[in-house]
């Protein structure tokens, strides 16, 4: 059950202006009768959303930030969603089809009880036709505990606060959203909470900690298939070897972690 208050104090820190609030439901079936969704992303949909609401709308008239259009990209306006979950373990998979089934920048608040999760994603205008919007990179929070939440967790919402968003335009104040989620994500491999440094700028920041994060999921991954292989190993000299690339992994993972 979605304990409200709780969820309520998210929202008092976040911030947002009261000309931005919005609060208009959204049907599911809006998504899933015209966005062509497979069985799996239906039934997803259908059993496991309570309720979906525009919660406020980022925009020039609602809030003193420019929008920012060119040939990439066109920040018009945000939205940002609430989704009420009755069921938790698919949220990343419905947050996929709502960011591509809205055409502009999205964050959305996922609630399950007394957890959020925040999604995001990149968009840009498609070069093969302009009409067109492209969702590329996706972040996401995980599930926080709002009630309880772990260290990282609290820094991260307390941090996550419209007031500490750039205003120079639509495009800076979203990524400053995003560069947020990054640093969460990165929190679980150096263990705290920390923003890119202030003389960074927040694209290159955020690209290099991405690359940082890639890698290090990459080398993680390699690293437990080898260490799986070696517990079946029964060849000695095999054994010598997989251990030898299972110590560079992990001193590439250090070297990595060092970068975020």
């Amino acid at each position: 059950m979605t304990d409200i208050r709780t969820i309520e104090q998210f929202h008092e820190n976040l911030a947002v202006p009261e000309a931005c609030v919005l609060g208009k439901r959204l049907f599911k079936k809006q998504f899933y009768e015209h966005g062509q969704l497979g069985a799996t992303d239906k039934k997803a949909f259908v059993e496991d959303i309570e309720g979906i609401e525009w919660r406020y709308t980022i925009k020039p008239s609602t809030i003193n930030i420019p929008k920012l259009e060119d040939d990439t990209h066109e920040y018009l306006e945000i939205a940002i969603l609430q989704v009420v979950l009755t069921a938790a373990d698919r949220h990343q998979r419905i947050a996929s089809v709502i960011q591509k089934a809205i055409p502009y920048p999205l964050l959305i608040l996922f609630v399950s009880g007394t957890r959020l999760a925040v999604n995001a994603a990149d968009k840009r205008i498609n070069r093969a036709d302009a009409n067109k919007i492209v969702t590329e990179n996706s972040y996401d929070t995980g599930w926080i505990d709002i009630g309880s939440p772990e260290p990282a967790q609290a820094a991260f919402v307390a941090d996550f606060r419209v007031t500490n968003f750039s205003y120079r335009n639509l495009y800076d104040f979203y990524q400053d959203a995003v560069a947020r989620i990054i640093a969460l994500n990165c929190a679980a491999y150096t263990g705290r909470y920390a923003q890119q440094g202030e003389a960074e700028s927040a694209s290159k920041g955020k690209t290099a900690r991405l690359e940082a994060l890639r890698q290090i999921e990459k080398f993680h991954q390699e690293r437990n298939e080898l260490r799986n292989k070696l517990k079946k190993e029964k060849n000695l000299g095999s054994q010598v070897s997989l251990n030898t690339r299972i110590k560079q992994l992990s001193d590439r993972i250090e070297a990595a972690r060092n970068e975020l």
